[in-house]
């Protein structure tokens, strides 16, 4: 039995996390798996995102996913229960994916494991930020409950921006949905996403005519929900547009106490979905409940 942790994290793959604190929690993730064709890869595990990002540029790919499949979540299950503890499994949004509903069906295989599920009804940065509350919560051994009463205050505080330079990867994915709605047929409009708390579901928010204009619409979007000057917990993603990153962050910073930063590459069963040209902030007014203040945002 694992001393002192109150339960063993097991999380699909809709989530983009530091691999160093994968590592430093003991965060079993399940991975999503993405296909070019009739080759398969495990998204972060037999492709990495550089792979991926460098393979979409030279090739112009559309790739699909595919979601764990139950036999996937029982042998993580299983694998997770060799520690002793309570699981707590937590999944990306099912407006989005059905992932979590996989996880469900394994759990009903398995009616003697103490398996906690929480739909986070949310992806990719913003759910990394209840991952990663609820693996320090865990570490310090404080009970499966209260962790998820945690987990719901974080996701009615927290939000996910992200906007693409074409729509070309969420129509090919069949995520379009209302997003498309938002730009209608216009040519040359980037739209301004998030995703719906109530549903789990892309909405767009917004719109600008350049992709350099849509990532500073995103800042202004958070700069004037945080307020200006006040403290913030941000974890920025991308799929490859390091001028763009370099743009938000530089926007960010100058307008906003960041105590908190991580920056990522989407993984690849998500940036599928969204291209190499998506930029994305998720963000956390003030710091995040049992995390510390992150040496990282002096980076």
């Amino acid at each position: 039995m694992t001393h002192g942790r109150s339960c063993t994290l097991v999380v699909d793959g809709g989530a983009d996390l530091p691999e160093d604190l994968v590592r430093q929690y003991h965060i079993q993730v399940v991975p999503l798996t993405v296909h070019f064709g009739a080759e398969s890869y495990q998204s972060g595990v037999t492709i990495t995102p550089a792979e991926f990002y460098q393979r979409l540029k030279a090739r112009g790919e559309f790739p699909t996913t595919s979601q764990p499949s139950v036999g996937d979540y029982v042998a993580a299950y299983q694998r997770a229960a060799e520690h002793g503890l309570p699981i707590l499994s937590l999944h990306l949004s099912s407006g989005l994916s059905g992932s979590y509903n996989a996880a469900r069906a394994a759990c009903s295989l398995l009616p003697h494991l103490d398996i906690t599920q929480v739909d986070t009804m949310t992806l990719s940065g913003e759910m990394s930020l209840q991952v990663l509350v609820a693996a320090e919560m865990a570490e310090r051994g404080l009970p499966v409950a209260e962790i998820c009463d945690t987990l719901r205050a974080i996701n009615a505080r927290s939000h996910l921006y992200f906007t693409i330079d074409k729509l070309d990867y969420l129509r090919k994915g069949g995520r379009i949905g209302r997003v498309a709605g938002a730009v209608g047929g216009l040519l040359g409009i980037r739209p301004i996403v998030t995703v719906d708390k109530s549903t789990g579901t892309y909405i767009a928010v917004g719109k600008a005519r350049s992709f350099r204009r849509a990532v500073e619409e995103v800042a202004q979007r958070i700069i004037n929900e945080v307020g200006e000057g006040n403290e913030v917990s941000l974890m920025v993603l991308e799929g490859y547009c390091p001028e763009q990153v370099a743009h938000v962050v530089a926007l960010l910073r100058s307008r906003l106490n960041v105590i908190w930063f991580h920056h990522l590459h989407v993984n690849p069963s998500l940036g599928a979905h969204v291209g190499p040209d998506a930029l994305g902030v998720a963000y956390f007014p003030g710091p995040l409940p049992y995390l510390a203040r992150d040496v990282v945002a002096a980076d």
